[in-house]
């Protein structure tokens, strides 16, 4: 019999998590969660599509896969030890086939810190936008310990950095301060057509304010009004840690700020492919099966009625849904994952309007909405497309915009094939610097192969990873977009 992956089977992916990881759980003597990474370990090795499948650019299927074999061939159960150490190793990069592995993996990750709690370090790097507030306060301050050695690797020792990790200069004004100058988090005129919510990520408003800077010039000059709402981290990197604390306070603030602007009919707009796939898919999971969704929609008791185009089998297509029997799907598609206990229909609202800042541009092209750029731009450049773009099913709209401009040459790596390694905070991490080194080589080496005069990315923790890596210069593609577009600078 041959063995598929969920992703292959067209079932529902809660119903897969939940039925394999039931037939397949081998009974242990431990707690949570080493019992809910040992639901993953059968599940995967019953499948044993991402053997070879993520050889190259993952770090957890490689060792999930070497600790099962060790364990066939031994006969002695996979330690609770290893098991700790092996959900450390995977990142939420979204390259594997089913989402509800990864989702387990992040569980049980979770459960983990729920019950032993979480390292200084980590507690300390996760918070982004904690750590851009402080430093960016006094940045010349900061920048100066960091650019030292001996002070730099004291700091750096402390948050549990590994001391080769480049750290960016903190820059004199963060995007909210430039955002607040100008008045963006006023919102402007209800009656204009194309208006906007930004959200910009905590890398950009604190790291690098120049491209937020550049969206909001480019995003106005095309005629849209722009509205920056206050706004926390999009939750990714305590998710990926497994603070569930942390996660929740700023997810639940978030949601509260987004539903609030799409009621006043903006949409929303990202500039980051992170904090587009936490709000547009990762928050959304779930919600279409929940009882207030169901009831919003008219459903009756025996059925479930789900948009039509998800990936599902059985069922019948009825104006614009699928209707699928409760009694065969009821059980197992349930909403109860992470962001379960916030509103389904707020979460569904956001996600729905909720647009990458590439693609949002694009549908204005493609809607004869959006002028071609006057300005040429030359040089040879490299569009690297991260891997959280990919996860969101856009495509590559900045492809299709940066290929309207005069002068560019350019030319693209497949996401697919290629990972940078950074993994956002955890290449920071002391324990991780090599394997992420290690994990971004192919496609550092096959950089340096194409030889271009600038790398294009929409990812600013690949930006990082280039930075630290490489020696070509690194812009976001709405820079490239602005100066073609001639807007003025900050």
């Amino acid at each position: 019999m041959t063995r598929k992956c969920c992703a292959a089977t067209r079932v529902p992916i809660e119903a897969e998590s939940r039925s394999r990881s039931k037939w397949h759980s081998k009974k242990m003597e431990t707690s949570e969660p080493e019992k809910k990474i040992r639901e993953v370990v059968d599940a995967c090795t019953d499948c044993d599509v991402c053997r070879h499948l993520m050889d190259a650019d993952c770090l957890f299927f490689p060792e999930l896969y070497r600790l099962w074999d060790q364990e066939q061939a031994s006969g002695e159960a996979i330690s609770a030890d290893a098991l700790r150490r092996l959900v450390d190793l995977c990142n939420f990069c979204a390259l594997c086939p089913c989402p509800n592995i990864r989702a387990d993996v992040i569980e049980a990750k979770t459960q983990f810190i729920d019950r032993d709690g979480l390292k200084f370090g980590v507690r300390t790097i996760e918070d982004v936008e904690r750590i851009g507030i402080i430093c960016g306060t006094f940045p010349r301050f900061f920048n100066a310990l960091l650019r030292n050695r001996p002070t730099g690797y004291l700091l750096k020792s402390a948050a549990g950095i590994h001391a080769e990790r480049k750290f960016p200069e903190f820059p004199p004004t963060n995007f909210t301060r430039w955002a607040q100058r100008r008045r963006l988090n006023i919102k402007g005129n209800p009656a204009k057509k194309r208006k906007v919510a930004y959200f910009a990520g905590c890398t950009a408003r604190f790291l690098f304010p120049e491209v937020p800077q550049a969206a909001v010039s480019v995003l106005q000059a095309v005629g849209v009004d722009v509205t920056v709402p206050e706004q926390k981290c999009c939750g990714m990197p305590s998710l990926l840690e497994g603070d569930r604390k942390l996660t929740l306070e700023v997810v639940g603030f978030n949601l509260r700020q987004l539903v609030d602007a799409v009621k006043d009919g903006y949409d929303i707009v990202c500039s980051c492919p992170t904090c587009g796939f936490m709000i547009k898919t990762v928050l959304r999971e779930g919600a279409y099966y929940s009882a207030e969704y169901q009831t919003s929609v008219g459903s009756e008791a025996a059925q479930l009625k789900l948009p039509a185009g998800r990936d599902l089998i059985g069922g019948r297509k009825e104006n614009g849904f699928v209707v699928l029997q409760k009694s065969i799907y009821g059980r197992i598609l349930k909403d109860e994952g992470y962001f379960s206990n916030f509103s389904a229909r707020d979460r569904i609202r956001v996600a729905e309007h909720t647009f990458d800042l590439g693609e949002y541009l694009n549908r204005l092209q493609c809607a004869g909405e959006l002028d071609p750029p006057a300005n040429t731009v030359t040089g040879r450049m490299l569009y690297f497309p991260p891997c959280h773009g990919r996860e969101q099913k856009i495509g590559r709209p900045y492809i299709e915009l940066l290929g309207r401009i005069p002068g560019i040459q350019l030319e693209s790596i497949d996401g697919h094939f290629y990972c940078c390694g950074m993994a956002g905070i955890m290449g920071f991490k002391r324990e991780f610097h090599e394997p992420s080194i290690q994990l971004g080589r192919r496609l550092m080496d096959k950089i340096r192969e194409i030889d271009p005069d600038r790398i294009v990315t929409d990812c600013l923790s690949c930006r990082l990873q280039f930075n630290q890596l490489l020696s070509f210069p690194v812009s976001h593609p709405i820079e490239v977009l602005r100066d073609a577009y001639g807007c003025k600078g900050a």
